[in-house]
Formats: C-alpha cells, structure tokens, sequence
C-alpha cells in the first residue's frame, strides 16, 4: 500500500503489529491530513507536557503518573498489579477529552511502588468527540449487558449504517465482542493473536459491508494492539470488568 510508505516512523512501526486488513478499511483521505499533526507531535514533541499534565489530574488517586522523564521498564510477567494500572491508564485515558497517549508497551512501564510510572512517546490522539463517546457507550453497553447502549454505540463509532438488516448488525455486534472474551464473567487472559484473528474477521465483514472507517478507529486499533501486548506479557488473569467499572464510577461522579 503506498501511502503506507508515507506514515512517521512511530506510526509504520506500530501499524506492523496491526493486522493489515483493517487499513483496507480505513477513510485514507482523513488519515493523510492527520500525517503532519503526527509528525509534529512525534518529533517536535507539540502539546506534550500540556496532556501529560492534563492526563495526570484525570488519574489522580489512581497511583498511575505521567513523567516526561525516561524510566527503566520493570519487569512485566507475573506482574499483575502492573498489568491492572495498565488496564486502568486505558480505560481512563478513553474518559479523557484532552487526548490519549496510544503506545501502551511494556517498555513504557515502570513499577515504582505505591506508582506505576509511565514515560509516553509523543505519539498521542483526540478522537473526535462523537466517536469518543460512541466508543464509551460501546463498552458501557458491554459491561452492563445493555444491547441498546452496546448496538448504538456501534453505530456512532461508524461500525454499522442505521439502515442494515437486524441480522447484519447482529453479526457486527458479535464480532466486535469477540475481542471481550469471557470478560463479562470472569477474569480475562489477553491473548494478541486472538485479537488479531477477531480484527481480521470484523475487517473482512466491512469490507464486504463497504464500510470506510475513521482515522479515528485506526487509532483505536492501535491502541488496543499495544494494550494486548503488554497486557499479555503479564501471564495474568485480570478483572476486566471490575477494573472498567471502578474508572467509570470515578468519571460518574464528577
């Protein structure tokens, strides 16, 4: 894909853990304007510290920090009080209107006991604001078994048109939960390989749909991407659900 030839460093060396089908999907056009923001933000490090400072008011009572200091990774595997801080950070960050940080590797990790230090690279994103909170309805949908929330939620992301057949929003919905697991009723494994098998499956289904997707869900995949990959690393069973609940509660009451 030629355009692909064109992406910042950061962005064509995250892509490649990215199953390749989705970029079929992706509105091109919008992700080209998106290259010099990238590029500024990556290198000249634009609106760096303002979004970790932002970032760092949002995670407060959280043990989590922000640093624009380099830290030294600690150890990951059999880490599960670390792997629930980077389950944490996400769900958080999703909460966020100021913006997101997207590289979520375990190099990126510090255990600091009473806190989880995290050095982001200037890779960062706003989501436009509709998708943002699609996407949160998504998973408020999931969690709290409300199909409505869940399927409108879809939609709003740019999933799945208004106007498709019941059976056809139902397979989308059904692929998209894919990548839950058994979260709803038990502490979930993250498996990457499995993800992507549940990416690709969802990528063909829109494709086939005709379906382009946002600049915006490409990000999304890329954050996810490097979430399973770290999250995995760990070994560990985490309570997905309790986790997303406990940060929703936070955001709920303000």
């Amino acid at each position: 894909m030629i355009l692909m030839r064109i992406l910042p460093g950061v962005l064509k060396e995250l892509s490649k853990h990215v199953p390749s089908v989705l970029f079929q999907t992706v509105e091109w056009n919008d992700l080209v304007h998106e290259l010099p923001k990238i590029s500024r933000r990556v290198i000249k490090k634009e609106d760096y510290n303002t979004l970790i400072t932002l970032q760092n008011d949002l995670l407060s009572g959280s043990d989590i920090m922000l640093t624009e200091e380099a830290v030294a990774p600690s150890a990951i595997e059999s880490n599960k009080w670390l792997g629930e801080k980077i389950l944490t950070l996400y769900f958080t960050q999703l909460f966020s209107t100021h913006g997101i940080f997207l590289d979520l590797r375990a190099n990126h990790f510090s255990d600091e006991k009473p806190l989880m230090k995290f050095h982001p690279s200037g890779f960062w994103t706003k989501f436009d604001e509709n998708f943002r909170q699609g996407l949160l309805k998504v998973y408020e949908g999931f969690y709290l078994e409300n199909e409505e929330t869940y399927f409108q939620g879809l939609e709003e992301i740019g999933l799945l048109k208004h106007e498709w057949p019941h059976s056809d929003k139902e397979e989308l919905g059904n692929l998209f939960r894919a990548q839950f697991g058994n979260a709803l009723s038990e502490e979930m494994s993250f498996d990457l390989e499995h993800f992507k098998e549940a990416i690709i499956k969802m990528s063909n289904f829109m494709l086939n749909k005709k379906v382009k997707i946002s600049k915006d869900f490409l990000y999304l995949g890329i954050y996810l991407v490097t979430l399973y990959a770290s999250l995995e690393e760990t070994k560990e069973k985490l309570s997905v659900k309790d986790i997303y609940l406990k940060v929703r509660e936070k955001f709920n009451k303000v």
